[in-house]
């Protein structure tokens, strides 16, 4: 069973595999509602590594908010580094209805794993069109500047999931099942094979 890890702006959970799911801080009062919920039962359901934020009780200061970020971005790029993370989905809302999914890199690899995605959600959900995701920035991960050893950090795949209102509400915890579902697929497309073996690796949910 994958452990919880309880800092001041946000909640580690420590899994397994290759894939980090993201829950980042809230940024207005709804929109984001519930994502850290789908977030955390994700990882617990697929074993997976999650960095959940907190969410923000009151408004802060702009230095205070940078400073949150901040810390928040550096656990994402310590989990990258430490546990040789190769994909990092970021959950976010969306006031719009439906799925959006956007990748930050581009490359086969990239857009194989943004067909696992949109394949593990369009029978179950509303999955919005490809948009233009020139210019898109998920996460700031130093991609490049700390020398050619960094290859981990630079061979990341990002992808963000935006979810429409109705996804985040009544139907969180069908997306969560869901996402964990992509999360063993994703890490079987990645090389991963999950300690033990068996079916007790499985979520289910699709079953």
């Amino acid at each position: 069973m994958p452990v919880k890890i309880i800092h001041p702006h946000h909640t580690e959970v420590v899994g397994e595999g290759l894939v980090l799911l993201f829950s980042p801080h809230i940024t207005t009062s709804k929109r984001d509602v519930f994502t850290g919920h789908i977030v955390e039962e994700a990882a617990l359901l697929s074993k997976s590594w999650a960095i959940v934020a907190k969410e923000r009780k009151q408004l802060q200061s702009g230095d205070e908010t940078k400073s949150a970020d901040a810390t928040l971005e550096k656990s994402v790029q310590d989990f990258v580094e430490e546990y040789g993370i190769k994909c990092v989905i970021a959950i976010s809302g969306a006031a719009e209805p439906g799925i959006t999914v956007k990748s930050q890199g581009d490359g086969s690899e990239s857009e194989e794993i943004l067909d696992i995605i949109r394949s593990g959600l369009e029978p179950h959900f509303s999955v919005n069109p490809e948009v233009d995701q020139s210019g898109n920035r998920v996460l700031g991960l130093q991609r490049n500047d700390r020398g050619t050893d960094n290859s981990s950090a630079q061979s990341v795949q990002i992808i963000q999931i935006e979810l429409g209102p109705e996804e985040r509400s009544f139907r969180k915890d069908q997306i969560a099942n869901s996402v964990a579902d992509i999360v063993g697929l994703i890490n079987a497309k990645l090389g991963f094979s999950v300690s033990g073996g068996g079916d007790e690796s499985s979520s289910g949910a699709l079953d």
